[in-house]
């Protein structure tokens, strides 16, 4: 059995595309999927499967679209195996989540689905002295002001939402990637 994370693009997000974690649980255990564990509610899934990546992602999505009643236009399944997702989670930059005493920082981790880190790169609009964007083998780990920050409301990521190339990636931020980090870890270790 193969351990892997699973992003669901588009669950949950402003009112649409609406799905409980525990229904989603319910039909993946009932579609074959072995020790399934979802974090908050916008679409993390980890699991065990005997089956490869490309069919994990193919019976996900056909799941999704008999059992829910979803906007197929927005969701896109993102199936990561557990040595690329623990290398996407290696190869951040050294201060990447980091908190500092004087300065207030989000931290999110950009995962193309249909496009390169290359292509999001070209893409992605960086404030300069506000924002910072690293680029990655297979993901963008992107640093933003916080709340608390005096360049909050300066920071460019939201452009991104504007442009063609959104439909093609999943967003989370560092604590949700480190929490099914660990959670991934535990399935691994069975």
């Amino acid at each position: 059995m193969e351990p892997y994370v699973i992003y669901l693009r588009g669950i949950n997000v402003g009112g649409k595309n609406k799905i409980k974690m525990i229904d989603l649980r319910a039909a993946l255990i009932a579609a074959g999927f072995e020790q399934v564990r979802t974090y908050i509610q916008s679409g993390n899934i980890a699991l065990l499967s005997s089956l490869p990546k490309e069919k994990v992602r193919t019976k996900i999505e056909q799941l999704l679209a008999q059992k829910f009643v979803l906007d197929s236009e927005l969701i896109q399944v993102l199936v990561l195996n557990a040595s690329l997702y623990q290398a996407i989670i290696a190869e951040k930059p050294d201060t990447f989540g980091v908190k500092f005493k004087d300065r207030d920082y989000r931290y999110e981790i950009l995962f193309p689905i249909a496009v390169t880190p290359d292509e999001l790169l070209e893409e992605l609009v960086v404030r300069e002295g506000v924002d910072r964007v690293w680029k990655g083998t297979y993901a963008l780990y992107f640093r933003r002001p916080g709340p608390a920050h005096p360049d909050y409301s300066k920071t460019a990521l939201a452009r991104i939402v504007k442009k063609p190339i959104y439909q093609s990636i999943t967003v989370r931020n560092y604590r949700t990637a480190m929490k099914m980090s660990e959670i991934l870890q535990a399935l691994s270790s069975r």
